[in-house]
């Protein structure tokens, strides 16, 4: 029996060839949230060999052995625990593009961090002059099927390109400058002002890194269908190659057919110079299926900048909102320079539905 950190033990079997050791999991594990899809007595956890290439996707155990950043992780049954050192966690390797915290483009396993508190593991190469230092982890294991004792990759049991030459319900993007500019409670909130308003209507988020906040700011607007990445085996949409997030992007277009949704909102991560944002809205299929863009800023100069580049992309916008509505002088600024409305999610939903009943040419009562 080998004893890793406080109370925690691993019975070991007998060594199978070539794959080191299998032990079930110690029943103190914490299971993070981004590993939720899969059941805890299904799983094993194998000594990593050194022949073994990992990819984002593979879920890993690891030892949590420096608790900085990130205090707490959301777990696969949705309790938000404390970290301590020692714990053992389960999480899934990736990589996270966030202007205002970690850039992590790389997996050096001897170098682990925790990205997200719903378990994004990686290596940070850069962060935020405000964000603390990431969470240091420490790699024990791939984590692989009981039955086979293959490694999982959370991709490629989750994850199938949507059919092509479908009919999909109009689409509104949700686009932003950048992180915090108030995409997701923007979504939300028009999404909420749709359903009260008699509209049957589907959440999505496209791209991101793992993260249980922003799914549970959609369920609870009473939309009749929300997804996002994660739900396809996507620790993040970081570094996918656009074929990657047309497939996507067409697999959860796919997916809401059966809640027969009159419109579609869909956010998209991060800022509109991002790359994989650049990338879907590049794609024909977006292109194809958006009806108007509403688009969310911190200031009056940003959203200029903001507007500019998805005109440029051939992308009609409905209206601006999220921080810069914190500010009149900002929306006056703005108002001087561009005719695109811009309301404020809390006092002008109302508008946004109707703005938004006009595009898809849908009587609504508002």
């Amino acid at each position: 029996m080998e004893k890793i950190g406080q109370n925690n033990s691993f019975y070991v079997e007998p060594e199978k060839e070539g794959a080191g050791f299998m032990s079930r999991y110690p029943e103190t594990t914490k299971m993070t949230w981004s590993v939720r899809k899969f059941h805890k007595e299904e799983l094993y956890v194998s000594k990593k060999m050194e022949s073994n290439v990992y990819e984002a996707g593979d879920v890993v155990m690891v030892m949590v052995t420096k608790v900085a950043n990130h205090t707490r992780i959301y777990t696969a049954d949705n309790k938000f625990l404390r970290l301590y050192k020692g714990d053992i966690i389960v999480g899934t390797l990736g990589y996270r593009y966030a202007s205002d915290a970690f850039h992590a483009n790389s997996i050096d396993l001897s170098n682990l961090h925790l990205l997200t508190n719903s378990g994004l593991i990686g290596t940070v190469t850069s962060r935020h002059s405000e964000t603390i230092e990431p969470t240091r982890l420490k790699l024990i294991g791939i984590v692989s099927d009981h039955k086979d004792f293959e490694p999982i990759n959370l991709k490629s049991a989750l994850f199938k390109p949507g059919k092509k030459g479908l009919t999909y319900p109009p689409v509104i993007f949700v686009i932003g400058t950048g992180m915090n500019s108030g995409k997701t409670t923007t979504t939300a909130r028009i999404g909420h002002s749709l359903v009260e308003n008699g509209l049957s209507v589907s959440l999505l988020k496209v791209t991101g890194s793992v993260a249980y906040r922003d799914l549970f700011e959609f369920e609870s607007t009473g939309a009749r269908y929300t997804a996002d990445f994660s739900d396809y085996g996507f620790p993040s949409t970081y570094m996918c190659p656009q074929e990657e997030l047309v497939g996507l992007y067409s697999r959860m277009l796919e997916d809401t057919l059966s809640s027969k949704p009159d419109v579609i909102l869909v956010e998209i991560a991060d800022g509109i110079l991002q790359r994989e944002t650049q990338l879907l809205l590049k794609s024909n299929l977006a292109k194809s299926t958006s009806v108007g863009v509403i688009l969310t800023a911190p200031c009056a100069c940003s959203a200029l900048t903001l507007v500019g580049k998805v005109k440029e992309l051939n992308y009609s916008p409905i209206a601006v909102s999220g921080i810069i509505t914190n500010s009149p002088l900002f929306v006056e600024e703005f108002a001087t320079y561009d005719s695109t409305p811009v309301l404020d999610t809390n006092g002008n939903r109302h508008q946004f539905v109707d703005l938004i009943s006009r595009r898809l040419e849908i009587p609504v009562l508002v």
